[in-house]
């Protein structure tokens, strides 16, 4: 009997310290959020990458076009030839086929790979920034808005706007280091 008294007595007595550290641990508990997404879409060189892309795409494309209207065009050549006169170039025709997929799939590929490495790099680029943030307002966890279901926004603090601001500050900065690297071409009179 005195050992279950004992232990219960323990048990509440821990319970009740543990439950004092966790209010004294909460008080210095700093939570923060940061919308990564919306840091992305704001970010200017996520807007100039995107843009950069978008223009080769274009090129890509009128390349391509170019590539498949010479194919329509040979194609009604083949078709008012007689028999004799295709076989040769009907290999031909399979040749540029060929060559407009292997174009395809070689723009498909350049495109994903040139994606994946700025993504990563500007991804990259947002965690260093939130974290330099996040030490210097002394924060204790800060999550990413997406993922989370409920937010009482008076509880945490929102460091979205900040890591836009330093992200396009430093990159700012990165392209005035460029240029100052890159002399300008001397004009030609």
């Amino acid at each position: 009997m005195k050992k279950n008294t004992f232990f219960y007595l323990s048990a509440v007595v821990f319970f009740i310290s543990s439950a004092i550290f966790a209010v004294d641990k909460q008080a210095a508990l700093r939570i923060g959020y940061a919308d990564t997404e919306r840091i992305m879409l704001a970010s200017i060189e996520y807007k100039e990458i995107d843009r950069e892309a978008r223009y080769k795409i274009e090129l890509k494309e009128e390349e391509g076009q170019q590539k498949l209207d010479a194919l329509k065009k040979l194609a009604n050549e083949i078709s008012e030839l007689s028999e004799e006169k295709r076989k040769p170039l009907i290999r031909e025709y399979r040749r540029k086929q060929e060559d407009l997929a292997v174009f395809q799939q070689q723009t498909k590929d350049e495109v994903l790979e040139r994606q994946s490495v700025d993504l990563k790099r500007i991804a990259n680029k947002i965690k260093r920034s939130i974290e330099e943030i996040s030490r210097d307002m002394n924060m204790t966890v800060v999550f990413d808005l997406k993922p989370i279901l409920y937010l009482d926004r008076t509880q945490v603090t929102d460091l979205t706007d900040k890591v836009i601001e330093a992200l396009n500050k430093e990159y700012e900065e990165e392209k005035q280091k460029l240029r100052k690297k890159m002399p300008l071409p001397k004009r030609i009179k």
